[in-house]
């Protein structure tokens, strides 16, 4: 092991020691399964091999990383009982701990300062990135398609702009849906919250959520939900019960966007959006200018 190894397996020590302990590395390899019974071949040395000690780790032998992981730790293991530790666990603890300390690293220096603290509790902000890696991890990290690419990795992510701390974090295959990582984070809501998130996360079951919990929200309206207001003269039957179908009516939005200039904004209070189940919400429309359109 050369000095340059030596020296980043020093500083990697001492990012875990910042964040995490012995004790709670152990733990969080306990809680993913990939240490279940007192052993010698612990969390930290999994890190240590598949990390720092190997440049190549998908091409090197098992019987070289044997070698590479006995002169680092002293730790002496059999290729084939190496083998069996390369496992689903041994990726879920490793996908684990980079979230915790990307999560811990970033989190400490990204407050921001807010003219809006007054008004929300927190400001969330839910996005996502994907990028391809090789089609040869297609069958753990299936892509979206495209590109002739068949393997991608999708990492989602959602902080808060007060404290900069990151609320949630997944990172999974290129193809997961936005929407279904969307809902999972509604369980993680308070009252006083702002939640902000595009297109892609679009639900109105969602935004009723929010709605309900006492939570406020800023999405893009997907083109397929119509937008409606209450009818000022519905009509009843004779019984006195009012016709479902003629309490609300749909509003003619090219009409309206017809007579906007570009780069107006019109805000349409007391609006509503949905089929079956009408959500009250604000509509805010705007209209692109000829530079807008052309991007």
């Amino acid at each position: 092991m050369n000095v340059s190894t030596k020296e980043e397996l020093h500083l990697f020590s001492q990012v875990l020691q910042k964040y995490l302990s012995s004790a709670e590395l152990e733990k969080l390899a306990r809680s993913s399964e990939f240490v279940r019974r007192t052993s010698k071949y612990r969390g930290q040395d999994l890190v240590t091999l598949c990390v720092w000690l190997s440049r190549n780790l998908a091409s090197t032998s098992l019987t070289q990383l044997c070698s590479e992981l006995e002169v680092a730790t002293g730790i002496s293991m059999s290729a084939e009982g190496l083998n069996q530790r390369m496992n689903r666990n041994a990726v879920t603890f490793l996908r684990e701990l980079f979230a915790r300390l990307l999560k811990a690293e970033l989190g400490l220096s990204s407050a921001l300062p807010s003219e809006y603290r007054d008004h929300f509790l927190r400001i969330r902000i839910l996005d996502s990135t994907t990028f391809q890696v090789p089609n040869s991890l297609a069958e753990h990290y299936p892509g979206a398609g495209g590109c002739g690419h068949t393997a991608g990795v999708k990492i989602q992510l959602e902080y808060d702009l007060h404290s900069g701390q990151f609320l949630n974090l997944d990172v999974g295959a290129g193809k997961k849906n936005d929407k279904t990582f969307g809902t999972t984070c509604l369980s993680t809501l308070r009252p006083g919250d702002l939640c902000i998130r595009d297109l892609g996360y679009f639900s109105l079951e969602d935004l009723d959520q929010m709605d309900q919990r006492g939570v406020s929200y800023v999405s893009r309206l997907k083109l397929n939900n119509r937008i409606y207001q209450k009818n000022p003269e519905p009509t009843y039957f004779q019984d006195g019960s009012l016709k479902k179908q003629t309490e609300y009516l749909p509003l003619d939005l090219e009409e309206i966007m017809n007579h906007m200039q570009p780069g107006e904004t019109i805000e349409i209070r007391d609006a509503y959006i949905g089929r079956d189940k009408k959500l009250a919400t604000r509509v805010i429309l705007y209209r692109l200018t000829d530079i807008q359109v052309q991007k």
